[in-house]
């Protein structure tokens, strides 16, 4: 299983660091993504910047996003087949998804927003583990990569496993050593764990 992860990491890694995509379009999953002209399911990768979310993630990327403004740097939404195929978390685990990293070279800002099964959280959170664990690895001569991975946190809000890796722009800490990145980037995620929570609770 573990040497299943790494694969998966690794592949990860091609996609974070050159921008490399996948074959799958998204219509498995069980969000529909959809450009705000047109109004259809599209392709996320298509339209880039321009899609958004449909569904009862919406509300939660939304306050994210919002929060953090120009500093909430993921772009781009995973599949449920990309999404399996870098973390292991497919789709008979959750009830809902939400994945989305930066698509550039220039970092590897990412949140993902799991609604697991009620049997099924602690595997997803082992999943998670596992997955961070093998990023560590893969950014280990990447000062700043390596200071966000270390700075990601996962945590468990009732049945949603939220694994929060952000921290935008930290090139001009680099300078100051991995202990400054990592203090902000952990500020940030704490940020947007809190106000995941508060959306949690607040829509029950």
């Amino acid at each position: 299983m573990k040497k299943h992860i790494f694969y998966a990491a690794v592949a990860a890694a091609c996609f974070f660091l050159t921008g490399c995509t996948g074959s799958g379009d998204g219509s498995e999953s069980n969000q529909a993504y959809t450009n705000d002209e047109e109004e259809e399911a599209v392709n996320t990768i298509q339209v880039g910047g321009r899609y958004r979310i449909t569904g009862p993630m919406d509300d939660l990327k939304d306050a994210v996003s919002g929060l953090l403004g120009e500093n909430y740097w993921p772009d781009t939404l995973l599949s449920a087949e990309e999404l399996a195929e870098r973390t292991g978390i497919s789709e008979n685990m959750y009830e809902d998804f939400l994945a989305e990293y930066q698509h550039t070279e220039a970092g590897i800002d990412m949140m993902i927003l799991i609604k697991a099964r009620e049997n099924e959280v602690a595997l997803v959170e082992n999943y998670l583990n596992d997955y961070r664990e093998t990023l560590l690895k893969i950014y280990e001569q990447q000062p700043q990569n390596n200071s966000k991975v270390f700075a990601s946190r996962i945590e468990t809000i009732g049945n949603y496993v939220c694994y929060v890796q952000l921290g935008a722009n930290i090139s001009n800490l680099e300078a100051r050593g991995s202990d400054e990145m990592i203090s902000h980037c952990l500020h940030e995620n704490e940020r947007a764990l809190d106000i995941i929570e508060k959306e949690i609770l607040e829509a029950k």
